[in-house]
């Protein structure tokens, strides 16, 4: 399962408290990337949750593929930015997810 850092789930919470409707956050793939999104919780989903913050929802597919990735947050030009980096390798390529 996709490895959450603290860091990763403050940006999370500030996302959702920017947007009070927010329930639930999507990972998806496409196009040879992941993005987030809002969503909506199906029968099939991957969930991982947090007791004090947001739900990330995902198709199985999509949590297998981040099985061995952590999803993290770091400080860029643009403010804090979600980033996927695989699970125990610092020196490895960051993606940001858009």
């Amino acid at each position: 399962m996709l490895t959450v850092t603290p860091s990763a789930w403050q940006r999370l919470i500030e996302i959702q408290t920017s947007r009070p409707k927010l329930t639930a956050i999507r990972v998806k793939f496409g196009n040879g990337e992941f993005k987030c999104c809002s969503g909506k919780r199906r029968t099939a989903d991957c969930v991982i949750e947090n007791d004090d913050g947001p739900i990330l929802l995902m198709k199985p597919a999509v949590a297998q593929n981040l099985a061995d990735r952590t999803l993290d947050a770091s400080e860029t030009e643009r403010g804090p930015r979600l980033r996927l980096q695989p699970k125990n390798t610092a020196t490895a390529k960051q993606e940001t997810l858009k």
